[in-house]
C-alpha cells in the first residue's frame, strides 16, 4: 500500500502525553470520464473524500459501508482495493487540546447502487452533498478557502492539506486513469 503524504501536523500543536489514536477510512470512487465522486460541504465550501472515522466495534469495512451509505446514499458497493494511507498529527474537530495522531485508509471503491444520503445532525449542518468533480475542479475550490478561517479553526487545519496532497498525488501519478471503477448513477 502507498503511503500517500508524509506525516501531516497542525500548526500550532501543543503534543502532551495524551496523543489518542484515531483510524479513519475514506472512498476514492472514480468513473469513466476520470472524475471523482467527492464529498462537497456547503459551510465550508471544500471538496473532501467519502468517509470518515472508525466506532467501536467496526472494523474498516463496516466503517467504509456505513460512511458511504450516510455521505453518499451508497446501497451497494464494491472495496476493490486499498490505495493508501494517509497520517495526521492534530486536534479533535470538537475545539478540545487532545491530541489525535489520526491514520487514513483510503480504498478504491466502485458504487453499484445509490439511495437517499443518511445524514447525521453535523453533516445535514455542514449540507454536505456528493458531487463529480475533477481533480483540478477540486484543488483549485480547496486551494481558494484553505487560508479561510474556517480552515484554520483549531481541529479543522490538516484536513485540506490531507485532501490537497491525496489528490495531487492522484494526479501526478495519473491515477485516476489507472484506478477507473465503472461508476455510474
Amino acid at each position: 500500500m502507498m503511503k500517500l503524504v508524509p506525516l501531516i501536523i497542525e500548526e500550532g500543536l501543543i503534543q502532551n502525553s495524551t496523543t489518542k489514536e484515531r483510524k479513519t477510512v475514506r472512498a476514492i470512487i472514480t468513473d469513466h470520464q476520470g472524475r471523482l465522486l467527492m464529498v462537497y460541504s456547503q459551510a465550508f465550501d471544500d471538496y473532501t473524500f467519502p468517509g470518515g472515522g472508525l466506532k467501536d466495534g467496526e472494523d474498516e469495512e463496516q466503517a467504509l459501508r456505513r460512511e458511504l451509505m450516510e455521505e453518499l446514499g451508497a446501497l451497494a458497493f464494491d472495496v476493490i482495493k486499498p490505495c493508501g494511507i494517509t497520517r495526521e498529527l492534530r486536534y479533535g474537530i470538537k475545539g478540545s487540546d487532545t491530541v489525535y495522531l489520526q491514520t487514513s485508509m483510503y480504498y478504491l471503491c466502485r458504487i453499484h447502487a445509490f439511495g437517499e444520503q443518511k445524514l447525521e445532525v453535523r453533516e445535514l449542518l455542514h449540507g454536505l452533498e456528493p458531487r463529480w468533480v475533477t481533480i483540478d475542479e477540486a484543488l483549485r475550490q480547496n486551494e481558494s478557502v484553505i487560508a479561510d478561517d474556517l480552515h484554520q479553526t483549531k481541529g479543522l487545519k490538516t484536513v485540506l492539506i490531507r485532501e490537497n496532497h491525496v489528490l495531487r498525488t492522484l494526479k501526478e501519478n495519473n491515477l485516476c486513469a489507472n484506478l477507473k471503477s465503472s461508476v455510474s448513477i
